[in-house]
């Protein structure tokens, strides 16, 4: 069995006892020119394992012999990742009564060519319509709280705003595309039908093109459209010029007036259950959305769709009005698309005020939402902050590496940082920000001893070039950082009170560089235990991150969990738990939901209520940071080992 890298949604598995026979082997070369991803299986129960790893967004479609098929179909029939089965055997009346009770088994076939035909024809159904293919939403509550706040999506939807803006400014370069193409031809290296038309990408794509490209069933379609759905970074970062491609056409080619479109699709129950609670919210599609302006053809799409315990038939009714501000384009495909047909294509993370959602007629779901402009105001304020506290219309590898540190993607912002180090000659104005890059990823990842290593690097770079630079003050406060979590207080208060001090004899000084040196004292103040000197530094910090940054900034978050300390050692524990959750509120709004600061607060309200003799409400919450540490940080990181021990700790006094 081959290494699982699936870069498309769909992938085909067969179970036979004789799947490596000679007509089977040239069976599987027919199979991967329509579904390219095959895994093939002689044994029940290691086919079976696969199928339970394989991820609940992505849809299998499962060949089984007849023998092999009476034994495993009723275990993973309701799985959602089973699309659909066919069964391929001799006695095909025998399995054809057994199997009848399975609404997903599709057809049962007793010849090789019927049982190729079937399952292309219908695949190529599927990708006609497209209602079947997941979608990647993020869903903000503008109303929202400590308590409602809890499935995390909030920070998503900002991030995932962040990343786009991010991807489309980036400059491309020759390399890049030769590195797309190479990667292609990898994935799809024992298909020879894409490879030919890799080939021809190569040779007659251009940027006009984007729109007839991304309209044809090939390669482009099926990896951006996964890349964009699971966040694969390296690949969004190779379709970049992509991307940017559609959106520069769809923006050029805006639909003037006011329209409403129509998209089948089907959902999970879980989905739908949580578009459900998403009345009165926004919602942001997380991919290019293609609609019709004809309902009743998307109902055709959506009625010839199998309706079962798995998923719900869903249709939505997209009001868009291009006039409306801060609307992002929306264009009618018929003159560019490959396959005209009325179809109109909304750019990569559209926003929609979800208006309503009710079960209409042949047990389909009706959501009606509207193409939304300016988001919430002050979500809007911190998304304009942070895109020009990333530098993301410098269009560089840096700003994009910054950017995935805070969405929590170390390993990939590390990647990128190295590559760019890689490219710039030692001279280079940006060097000392690489090594500045790479510092605060080793910083997050626990490894502070490398840390402090790149940190000072980078100051001695800077030093040399210009010893009155007050960039060196940003340094000195990333140093106290590595240090103070390393445990060295003593030399870490020492880089805090340098930094301070480069950024109060600034001529024209910054009063949010300053916040941020305050905020850093009162931290390295309470772990010396003074605490009355760590509230007045905290609170010189606050009052700076209000008046200059709006209500969302993660910054003020990360003071507010700060202040929430300072109550807590003060025995202020009602006071201590309003500042979390204040802080819990930003964070969860502003940071993706798997972000080690998000798991920092979690703990220190679990911690609050561990005092309080609350031990379960603390052990929900321990074991909410315990997941997210348990998902980015390393088996040896101090906050994970730490979570650990304080859930056995816990777990002693249930």
């Amino acid at each position: 069995m081959s290494e699982d890298n699936n870069f498309e949604t769909y992938s085909l598995i067969w179970l036979d006892a004789s799947v490596n026979s000679k007509d089977s082997i040239e069976t599987q070369a027919i199979f991967r020119s329509f579904i390219n991803h095959l895994q093939i299986f002689e044994k029940l129960d290691q086919c079976e394992q696969y199928i339970q790893s394989v991820s609940l967004d992505d849809r299998i479609v499962f060949v089984v012999s007849g023998s092999f098929g009476q034994q495993i179909i009723s275990k993973i029939h309701s799985l959602q990742q089973i699309f659909s089965i066919y069964i391929y055997c001799e006695n095909q009346e025998f399995h054809h009564r057994w199997s009848q009770q399975y609404n997903k088994v599709k057809s049962v076939c007793n010849q090789l060519y019927e049982l190729i035909s079937r399952i292309q024809y219908d695949h190529c159904e599927r990708r006609q319509n497209k209602s079947d293919e997941p979608l990647s939403m993020s869903i903000f509550d503008q109303n929202n709280d400590y308590e409602q706040s809890t499935t995390g999506l909030d920070g998503r939807f900002l991030q995932t705003q962040l990343l786009i803006a991010c991807l489309v400014k980036m400059k491309t370069t020759p390399r890049d595309k030769n590195e797309f193409l190479l990667q292609c031809r990898e994935i799809y290296k024992d298909n020879p039908k894409q490879l030919k038309i890799i080939d021809e990408f190569e040779q007659d794509y251009a940027d006009e093109y984007s729109l007839w490209w991304y309209s044809r069933e090939t390669f482009i379609y099926r990896l951006l459209n996964k890349a964009l759905r699971i966040q694969n970074i390296d690949f969004l970062f190779l379709f970049r010029f992509f991307i940017r491609d559609i959106e520069q056409q769809l923006y050029e080619n805006q639909y003037l007036l006011p329209i409403r479109v129509y998209r089948g699709q089907l959902m999970s129950s879980d989905e739908l259950n949580i578009l459900k609670k998403s009345q009165n919210k926004l919602i942001s599609i997380n991919s290019f959305l293609s609609t019709s302006c004809n309902r009743q053809i998307a109902l055709f799409f959506l009625g010839s769709s199998p309706y079962n315990d798995t998923y719900e038939r869903v249709l939505f009714e997209i009001d868009a009005d291009p006039s409306k501000d801060g609307v992002k384009p929306f264009a009618d495909l018929s003159k560019f698309s490959y396959f005209p047909e009325g179809e109109f294509l909304m750019t990569l993370g559209s926003v929609f005020y979800l208006k309503n959602i009710y079960l209409g007629e042949n047990h389909i779901w009706h959501i009606e939402m509207d193409l939304y402009g300016n988001i919430d105001y002050d979500l809007h304020n911190t998304f304009h902050h942070l895109q020009n506290q990333y530098s993301l219309n410098s269009r560089g590898l840096l700003e994009f590496g910054n950017l995935l540190i805070d969405m929590a993607y170390f390993d990939h912002a590390e990647k990128y940082f190295i590559r760019l180090l890689k490219q710039l000659s030692p001279q280079h104005k940006n060097i000392y920000k690489c090594y500045h890059g790479l510092a605060k990823v080793s910083c997050e990842k626990g490894n502070y001893d490398l840390s402090l290593v790149y940190l000072f690097k980078s100051l001695e770079i800077l030093q040399n070039r210009n010893s009155n630079d007050f960039r060196i003050g940003y340094l000195y406060n990333s140093i106290g950082e590595a240090q103070q979590k390393k445990g060295d207080i003593k030399q870490a208060l020492q880089s805090y009170e340098k930094a301070l001090t480069i950024f109060q004899q600034q001529s024209n000084r910054n009063e949010q560089t300053l916040a941020w040196c305050y905020n850093n004292l009162g931290a390295i103040y309470e772990d010396k235990k003074e605490y009355d000197k760590a509230r007045d530094y905290l609170n010189k910090a606050l009052n700076i991150k209000l008046k200059y940054l709006p209500p969302k900034h993660p910054c003020l978050g990360n003071t507010y969990n700060n202040l929430g300390n300072i109550h807590y050692y003060f025995h202020e524990y009602d006071q201590a738990l309003e500042m979390y959750q204040l802080s819990y509120e930003i964070l969860s709004k502003s940071l993706t939901p798997g972000h080690p600061s998000i798991a920092r607060i979690l703990m220190n309200i679990g911690i609050v209520y561990e005092t309080k003799q609350d031990f379960n409400e603390a052990k929900i919450n321990y074991e909410k940071a315990s997941l997210i540490r348990t998902k980015i940080l390393s088996l040896t990181h101090p906050d994970r080992i730490s979570t650990q021990n304080d859930l056995i700790r816990l777990s002693l006094k249930l």
